[in-house]
């Protein structure tokens, strides 16, 4: 019943992303299909959001469904890529396979506590934005680990603060912002992401101080689920976890290899190309 809704409410978040991405960017051509109980996304080749979500969830994948899946990425330029999740049937793994798609990175789903929901309350060195551009560059320059950014590096930050139901929260050491994150609520659902530290403020705690305000946010619009997502192991996941959020389940990226030609483009996507929306 959790994954069930979480990944319903996961689905909805990327359909907001998708429009918010046509309106930052539209040339990139955003678009999505549904396949399979699933949504396939894309915005732009290089886009963390052009990834299926959700496909098999209700019922038997055909192998007509993966080529649908196949068809939508490469006509597009764009390595295919499918999230599946532990309550996908098992056809949905055996057509993948059969079609040529390896299994890759892991990304971990996180859920907060009763406890953490009950206990959390906001922090007064953290606010809501109120210049999107400059939350944007400073969200990208963590992520990136470097200040000067070229032209473009902040779209995907863009993207997540302007979709419908974001709140982009940030730290400031005087007039600059050190530390961003945001959270969405969609009824009982909520979730955290674009949590990031500029290098020189890491280790001061920021990041667990963006996750305790934005737990106690969700808390006081409703939400009773608060999700967030980061790789295993990674620094990410142990401060959620140190602030009371659990293990729930991991989602396997499956990707379809590329030609030789392509396959440092593969290896980047491999290597883990949605961190930017996770917590």
């Amino acid at each position: 019943m959790i994954e069930a809704a979480i990944l319903r409410d996961e689905i909805e978040g990327v359909r907001r992303s998708i429009d918010a991405a046509g309106r930052i960017d539209p040339k990139a051509g955003a678009t999505s299909i549904e396949v399979a109980g699933g949504l396939v996304a894309f915005a732009g080749v290089d886009s963390p959001f052009s990834q299926a979500s959700g496909v098999g969830t209700r019922g038997a994948v055909r192998a007509a469904d993966v080529a649908k899946i196949t068809e939508f990425y490469e006509m597009r330029g764009a390595i295919p890529m499918v999230f599946v999740a532990p309550s996908a049937h098992r056809s949905l793994a055996s057509e993948l396979t059969a079609a040529g798609y390896t299994p890759g990175d892991r990304e971990q789903t996180l859920l907060a506590s009763g406890d953490l929901i009950g206990q959390a309350r906001r922090d007064d060195r953290i606010g809501v934005a109120n210049d999107i551009a400059a939350w944007a560059k400073a969200s990208a320059a963590g992520f990136l680990e470097r200040e000067k950014l070229e032209p473009g590096d902040d779209v995907i930050a863009l993207i997540l603060a302007t979709a419908e139901g974001t709140i982009a929260l940030e730290a400031r050491d005087g007039d600059r912002i050190i530390a961003t994150g945001a959270v969405s609520v969609n009824g009982d659902n909520a979730a955290l992401f674009a949590g990031s530290t500029l290098t020189a403020f890491r280790r001061h705690g920021w990041h667990t101080a963006l996750i305790r305000d934005r737990v106690a946010r969700a808390r006081e619009a409703g939400a009773t689920l608060v999700r967030a997502t980061a790789s295993p192991g990674s620094v990410s996941e142990q401060n959620f976890m140190r602030c009371g959020f659990v293990s729930l389940y991991a989602k396997v990226l499956w990707l379809r290899p590329l030609p030789a030609s392509s396959r440092s483009r593969e290896t980047s996507a491999a290597a883990g190309g949605s961190g930017a929306i996770r917590g």
